[in-house]
């Protein structure tokens, strides 16, 4: 159990530095870390139990980090309200869906998603906003469309995998609507504070046991990773984006290296 704890709060640690950096979810570190790593999470629906108390730790990491970016005048809800509400729309859909579905799945889907976000943030570390309105212009027809397309996949995603969308919610701020990297992560974490609660409540609801056998891996998940966001987005407005960058994709990558070859191989031997 010691064992566990500790891998807990490592896997907290580590989703807490990456919603503080750049709005990560907490799943893209928690989940894999957890149900490779510990028993508790091995068994059916383990994965969806992980899930579970990762968007649990979501929601306060997601609100402290939110707080320090608005202090530094980096969110914009202009756009972002669109968003939010398509999100919130899909995501106890994709909850309930990711309940019937193999845990296999999930766990397979977050281990190679987390290589692919960290590949993406050493390959470009930095996003530089397109246009200089960022974000604070009437939205176009096709900045609409691509608002609802994205927020209600996200939204569904957020329930289904668990990500609070994040890191596809800075994708789409800063490729697609303009915004600043820094005020896309305030912007994201906003969202993902009030969509992480709705999809922990979904799962929870769904599976009660998660919050019966699993109290004690909740409540260190949620201090730790809440403590850690904290610090992480204190030192995001203050440094470098492009060190920002590598930072992130080193941790994730690493990360997902390391679990990709102790789930897959121990398989093998």
């Amino acid at each position: 159990m010691l064992y566990e704890y500790i891998v807990v709060t490592l896997a907290a640690a580590l989703a807490g530095i990456g919603t503080g950096l750049v709005g990560l979810s907490a799943a893209t570190a928690m989940v894999p870390l957890m149900i490779v790593l510990c028993p508790t999470f091995g068994g059916e629906h383990g994965a969806y139990m992980a899930t579970a108390i990762a968007l649990a730790s979501d929601i306060l990491g997601s609100a402290v980090t939110t707080v320090i970016y608005a202090k530094n005048k980096k969110i914009d809800l202009k756009h972002g309200w669109l968003i939010a509400a398509c999100i919130i729309a899909m995501c106890t859909v994709g909850s309930i869906a990711a309940y019937f579905t193999h845990q296999s799945v999930l766990g397979g889907f977050s281990l190679f998603l987390c290589v692919a976000i960290g590949i993406r943030f050493l390959v470009k570390p930095d996003s530089k906003e397109h246009s200089p309105k960022n974000g604070k212009v009437k939205l176009t027809f096709k900045e609409i469309a691509v608002s609802l397309f994205f927020g209600l996949t996200i939204g569904f995603g957020t329930g289904f995998f668990g990500s609070g969308g994040g890191m596809m919610m800075l994708i789409v701020f800063t490729a697609m609507l303009g915004y600043e990297r820094k005020t896309a992560v305030g912007t994201s974490t906003f969202i993902m504070t009030f969509t992480a609660l709705i999809a922990s409540v979904s799962h929870i609801l769904i599976e009660p046991t998660i919050v019966l056998e699993c109290w004690d891996h909740l409540l260190i998940a949620v201090a730790v990773a809440t403590l850690f966001s904290l610090i992480s987005a204190q030192f995001a407005n203050k440094v470098n984006g492009k060190v920002v960058g590598y930072v992130t994709g080193v941790i994730l990558l690493v990360l997902s290296l390391s679990m990709i070859c102790i789930n897959y191989l121990g398989k093998v031997i």
